[in-house]
C-alpha cells in the first residue's frame, strides 16, 4: 500500500463527519494534511479519491442536507455540486441533464435506476434526499458496473445506521413563492431513528412532501408536466419514501450480512396542463376545465421504485476479501398527458423489474508488487421492461415492444503500486446481453391516426469486451496527476429504436412495412473516454481540474418527428472545482463544467450535438459563513452560459439557449434544542427559461408552442429539525 495517502482507517472513520463547510468533502488529519472521502465507485473497492486515475466527485451527507434546503430534488443537488453534469431541468426528469453529454447510470447502493431497455430518464428521482448518506459520481464511461454506464455512474448512498445504540432525527418545514403565495405551499417532514447495539445494527428512515403549484419570477404559474410540457414537472406532487436498513456483524467481525429496503413513491394530480405558447411568450398554465377534451390524462403521472438488496461479505477467505450483492428493483414511470389542437395523443408509462447479482472479490498480489491486488468478479442482470400507453378511456395496445434481457459479464482489475510515486490500474470486462423482443403490431412511427409498421418478436444479442487503463502520479504530498483511457457499452434505447422503426407514414397512402427484431442488434453503442487531470489538495486550499475526450458509434439523438437518430460522435471538454479555507469560519469555492459535440449525419456531413446533450458553460459558486458561534450563512450562485449553434433550426433540441444567474440563500440558526433555517430559492427573483426549455424551442416547430417553460421564481423555505 502507498503509505503516503492511504490512511484508509482514518478516511473511512471520518467519512460520515466530514466538515460541514467543506464543498468537496475532504476532511483534516491531525497533522493539517486533508484527508480524502473513501469511494467503493470508482474501482468497486474502498479507494481514496486520490488514488483514484480519473474524475470522481463525492457529494457527502452535510452537502446533501445543505442543498435539500434549497431543494430536495437530486437534479438540483448535483448540477449545483458535481462539475461535468449538466444543469437541473427543475422536473422530476433527468432527460437532457447529461455527464459529459452522454446517459449516466444511476445506482442506490448499487441496484440499477435507470432503464436502458426503454429510458424513462428519471434515475435521479428515484429517492428522497433524506434517506442519502453520500452520493458518488463517476464521470466519464466506465466498465466497472457496466450495463449501460456510458456517461458515468452515479451511486447513490442510503444512510447508515448510528454507532450509539438509539439516534433520532425529526424535520418539518414549509415553502413557498414570495410572488405567488395563494396555492404555491409545500409541507414536508421526515422522521429517521437508527443504532448499534453491539453486532446489530438498523436504520428507520421516512419523508413525506406535498407539493402546491410552482410559480415564476412574474408569479405565474408554471405548466405541471415540465419541459416539453410531458417530461415530469414537482407541481402539485405528493410524495414519500421509506428506507429500512439491518446489518449484522459476526465471526468476530469477519462476516456481515445485511438487508435494505427502499420504497419512493411520487405521484402528481393537478389540475392545471400547458396551453400553448403565443409567438415567443412563455407556455402558460391552463386549468384542466378550460383545456380541449384531448388534454385531461387518462392516469396519474408518477414514479414509483422499489429497491431490495441482501449483502453479504466475508473479510478473510484464503487472504482474499468477498462482497456479494443480490438486488431486486421496480418500477413504474408514468408520464403527463401530451395534446395539441385536433391530434390525440396517448399517454405512456414504462413498467421495469430487475433481479441481478453483483460479486466482488480483492485478492492481495504481493507477490507482484507490494500492495499490488486484483479486484475480479461475475456480474448478472434480468431485465423485464415494457411501455404501456393509455387513453382516456383506458389502457391500448402498445407501440413499443416488451422485453426480457439477460446479461451476464465477468471482470478483472488489476491494482499496482509503483514504488511510492505512483499507481496503474487496468481491466477488462466482458459482457454478454440477450434481448427477447416481443411482437408490435403497429409502432409509433406515424402519425397518431394512422397505424405504424409492423415488427416481428425476435431476439438481439450483443458481446462486447471493454477495457480500461489508468495511472495516478503523486508529485508530492499535496498534487497529484492522472491519466485514463476506458470504454462503456450501451444497447442505447432498444425499445424506442423498434417503436420508432420505419420511414414516419404522413399519410394512409404511405405504405407499411414488416421489421424482424433481430435487424436492430447493431444498433448498440460503444463509447471510448480520454482524461488527464490533476488535484491539489492542501491544509486550506483544494483545486481539481481535468479535461476529456469521447467518441462513439450509435450515439442517439432525435429528428424533428422525435424519431430516434444513431450516429458516430465526438465529445470534449473541461472541468474544474475548487474550495478554498479563508480562515476557520468562511470557506468558498466553485466549480466549471464546459462541453461540446459533434455527430456524423445521414448526407455524410458534420453537426453539433442538440442541447438536450450538450449544456452550455457551467459555473457554480459559494461562499460560506459562521458568522456566530449560534448562526451560519450560505450564499450562493449557479451560472449558465449562452449556446447557439443551430441558426434558423427548427430541429428538436437545437434551440437557442440565452444566459441566466441562479443565486440561492440558506441561514442556519441554533434555536433551543434544534435548528432552524431560511432558505430563499432564486433570491433575486431572476425571470429565466431553464437550459433545457430553451433547447427545446425553436421558432417555427411544433415543440415551440409548449417547450417554453418558465424556470421558478423566488422560493422561500423554513424548516426546524432536531436530532434526538
Amino acid at each position: 500500500m502507498i503509505t503516503r495517502k492511504r490512511l484508509l482507517p482514518l478516511a473511512i472513520a471520518t467519512t460520515a463527519s466530514l466538515a460541514p463547510l467543506s464543498m468537496t468533502a475532504h476532511a483534516q488529519s491531525e497533522t493539517g494534511m486533508k484527508l480524502d472521502p473513501v469511494v467503493v465507485s470508482a474501482t468497486r473497492n474502498e479507494t481514496s479519491v486520490s488514488e483514484t486515475a480519473r474524475s470522481v466527485t463525492v457529494v457527502d451527507e452535510a452537502q446533501i442536507d445543505e442543498q435539500s434546503k434549497v431543494s430536495r430534488n437530486l437534479g438540483d443537488i448535483l448540477a449545483q455540486t458535481v462539475p461535468g453534469l449538466g444543469p437541473s431541468t427543475e422536473g422530476v426528469t433527468n432527460y437532457g441533464q447529461t455527464l459529459r453529454g452522454r446517459k449516466f447510470l444511476v445506482l442506490i447502493d448499487g441496484i440499477p435506476q435507470s432503464t436502458p431497455l426503454r429510458d424513462a430518464s428519471r434515475g435521479l428521482n428515484s429517492i428522497s434526499a433524506s434517506a442519502v448518506e453520500r452520493i458518488e459520481v463517476i464521470r466519464g464511461g466506465t466498465a466497472i458496473y457496466g450495463f449501460g454506464a456510458k456517461g458515468g455512474v452515479i451511486n447513490v448512498i442510503t444512510k447508515k445506521a448510528s454507532e450509539e445504540s438509539v439516534s433520532g432525527y425529526s424535520q418539518a418545514g414549509v415553502r413557498f413563492s414570495t410572488e405567488h403565495f395563494d396555492d404555491s405551499l409545500d409541507y414536508e417532514t421526515e422522521h429517521r431513528v437508527s443504532g448499534t447495539e453491539g453486532d446489530w445494527d438498523y436504520v428507520l428512515s421516512g419523508s413525506f412532501v406535498e407539493r402546491g403549484g410552482r410559480f415564476d419570477a412574474d408569479g405565474d404559474r408554471i405548466p405541471p408536466g415540465g419541459p416539453g410540457g410531458t417530461q415530469g414537472g414537482l407541481s402539485d406532487t405528493t410524495e414519500y419514501n421509506v428506507l429500512a436498513k439491518t446489518g449484522l456483524n459476526f465471526d468476530g467481525g469477519n462476516q456481515r450480512i445485511e438487508l435494505m429496503v427502499n420504497e419512493f413513491n411520487n405521484e402528481q394530480d393537478s389540475d392545471y396542463t400547458f396551453g400553448f405558447a403565443q409567438g415567443d411568450g412563455k407556455t402558460p398554465a391552463v386549468p384542466l376545465d378550460a383545456a380541449p377534451d384531448n388534454a385531461i390524462p387518462g392516469i396519474d403521472p408518477e414514479q414509483v421504485f422499489t429497491s431490495a438488496r441482501v449483502t453479504y461479505s466475508h473479510q478473510d477467505i484464503a487472504g482474499s476479501s468477498l462482497n456479494a450483492d443480490l438486488y431486486y428493483g421496480d418500477s413504474r414511470q408514468s408520464f403527463p398527458k401530451y395534446y395539441v389542437t385536433g391530434v390525440t395523443y396517448p399517454q405512456s408509462a414504462i413498467e421495469s423489474e430487475k433481479v441481478g447479482v453483483r460479486t466482488s472479490v480483492n485478492t492481495p498480489l504481493d507477490a507482484l508488487a507490494e500492495g499490488a491486488s486484483l479486484t475480479w468478479g461475475v456480474d448478472y442482470l434480468s431485465d423485464q421492461t415494457e411501455s404501456r400507453f393509455y387513453d382516456q378511456a383506458g389502457e391500448i395496445p402498445a407501440t413499443s415492444p416488451a422485453m426480457d434481457q439477460d446479461a451476464y459479464a465477468g471482470y478483472a482489475q488489476l491494482e499496482v503500486p509503483i514504488a511510492e510515486s505512483a499507481m496503474i490500474r487496468a481491466g477488462l470486462r466482458h459482457e454478454d446481453i440477450t434481448v427477447d423482443a416481443g411482437t408490435v403490431p403497429a409502432n409509433q412511427s406515424s402519425l397518431p391516426s394512422l397505424q405504424g409498421h409492423r415488427v416481428e418478436s425476435g431476439t438481439l444479442d450483443y458481446s462486447e469486451t471493454l477495457f480500461n487503463l489508468g495511472a495516478v502520479y503523486f508529485v508530492s504530498d499535496s498534487v497529484d496527476l492522472f491519466a485514463s483511457y476506458s470504454e462503456g457499452f450501451s444497447i442505447a434505447d432498444v425499445g424506442r429504436v423498434i417503436g420508432n422503426a420505419g420511414p414516419y407514414r404522413l399519410a394512409s397512402s404511405d405504405p407499411i412495412f414488416t421489421y424482424q427484431a433481430e435487424s436492430f442488434e447493431s444498433e448498440a453503442e460503444k463509447v471510448e473516454t480520454y482524461e488527464i487531470g490533476s488535484r491539489y489538495t492542501g491544509e486550506q486550499l483544494f483545486v481539481s481540474a481535468a479535461v476529456f475526450y469521447s467518441a462513439s458509434n450509435g450515439g442517439t439523438t432525435f429528428d424533428s418527428n422525435l424519431n430516434i437518430q444513431k450516429n458516430d460522435e465526438d465529445l470534449w471538454g473541461i472541468e474544474s472545482a475548487l474550495d478554498y479555507s479563508v480562515t476557520p469560519a468562511t470557506t468558498l469555492g466553485s466549480t466549471l463544467t464546459w462541453a461540446e459535440g459533434i455527430r456524423d449525419t445521414e448526407d455524410g456531413g458534420r453537426r453539433r450535438l442538440p442541447g438536450t446533450r450538450i449544456a452550455p458553460l457551467k459555473i457554480t459558486g459559494y461562499v460560506e459563513d459562521q458568522t456566530l458561534s449560534w448562526w451560519q450563512n450560505r450564499l450562493q450562485f449557479s451560472h449558465i452560459g449562452s449556446r447557439d449553434q443551430f441558426e434558423g433550426s427548427t430541429a428538436f433540441g437545437e434551440g437557442e439557449v440565452e444566459r441566466y444567474t441562479i443565486v440561492d440563500y440558506v441561514a442556519r440558526f441554533n434555536v433551543g434544542p434544534g435548528e432552524a433555517t431560511l432558505s430563499v430559492r432564486n433570491l433575486l427573483n431572476e425571470d429565466y427559461y431553464p437550459a433545457i426549455s430553451q433547447s427545446y424551442y425553436q421558432i417555427g416547430s411544433a415543440n415551440s408552442v409548449t417547450s417554453r417553460v418558465k424556470g421558478q421564481g423566488r422560493t422561500m423555505g423554513v424548516g426546524y429539525s432536531v436530532n434526538w
